[in-house]
């Protein structure tokens, strides 16, 4: 897949609570196996998110969606400049 991405982009995702470790790893499989989702990964403190997409595929607001069909609520997301 990271082959085909041609406009790669991050954002940290910060949560309204704290995931247990067992939701956290579900939570990060089930956006690594989504179409456009290059990588994921849960902040050691399992408040934050942070998600590589093709932004030609996938845009922020559908990684909203996503997560609020998982019953997970965000506070805030912030794009990570590299």
């Amino acid at each position: 897949m990271l082959g085909d991405v041609r406009n790669l982009k991050t954002s940290d995702i910060e949560l309204n609570q704290r995931l247990p470790t067992l939701e956290c790893e579900w939570l990060v499989g089930q956006l690594r196996s989504r179409p456009g989702i290059a990588a994921a990964s849960c902040a050691q403190d399992a408040r934050r998110l942070t998600v590589e997409y093709d932004a030609d595929e996938v845009a922020t607001g559908d990684l909203l969606d996503f997560l609020n069909q998982c019953g997970v609520r965000v506070a805030a997301v912030h794009a990570v400049r590299i």
